[in-house]
């Protein structure tokens, strides 16, 4: 159990050639908010599991705010051996943020999906777009089906390949549901290799995208440190 209070201030401006919907969110906002996590996690390890499972689910509400909110969200991984040569993983992560008064959820507080659940497109360039703007979404939902190779190449190396398939869509917006054409399901697959440097874990994505909406921003390579298996 992990609870916790978060105090943020927000000051929000928008250019001249925003649309009149972003227009009416200028401004500062604080929020007072309380946070808890619900966790139970019976993985055999935590990096590079092979095995168990660990799920979540966390709440945020307002203690004080200029609008009202409600964020709820919930994680499930799920890993296991087929051999000493194969390893699997399912994960699911769905979450969104609701108004609990007349006012719309803010451009801060609403949704993204990252890029590391759901590979092959561009870090916030994924959901609702207004004019030029992303601006997330109230619902998220993303599913992984992921296989971990660890000996396809020589110990040595350090290097691990996987291979994976990433579902998941981002939708939903309360201030203006005019705008709302992206909720479409996005679906990439792709292989990654999972390097332990010297300098700590690097994972390296080639992917390619089977379904998308017109507007997402797509790429087919990229390279972060750490491993999200």
């Amino acid at each position: 159990v992990s609870p916790s209070l978060n105090l943020t201030y927000d000051e929000m401006t928008v250019q001249s050639s925003a649309s009149s919907s972003l227009k009416k969110q200028a401004g500062s906002f604080t929020d007072l908010a309380f946070n808890y996590g619900l966790t139970s996690d019976k993985r055999n390890n935590r990096f590079m599991p092979t095995d168990g499972y660990v799920s979540s689910f966390n709440q945020e509400f307002p203690v004080y705010a200029d609008s009202g909110y409600i964020k709820n969200a919930y994680r499930f991984s799920k890993y296991n051996s087929f051999g000493p040569n194969i390893i699997g993983a399912f994960k699911i992560n769905v979450a969104a943020i609701n108004s609990l008064g007349d006012e719309d959820i803010r451009l801060s507080k609403r949704l993204k999906v990252s890029s590391r659940s759901l590979r092959g497109f561009k870090a916030g360039k994924v959901g609702p777009k207004d004019g030029k703007e992303y601006v997330g979404g109230n619902y998220s939902s993303v599913a992984n089906l992921e296989t971990n190779l660890p000996n396809f190449f020589p110990e040595s190396t350090n290097i691990d390949l996987g291979l994976f398939l990433d579902v998941g869509n981002l939708w939903g917006v309360d201030y203006d549901s005019s705008i709302d054409n992206s909720n479409n399901i996005r679906s990439t697959v792709g292989t990654n290799l999972n390097w332990t440097s010297p300098m700590g874990p690097m994972s390296f994505v080639l992917s390619q995208n089977l379904q998308k909406a017109s507007t997402d921003v797509t790429e087919t390579f990229n390279f972060r440190l750490g491993t999200t298996f």
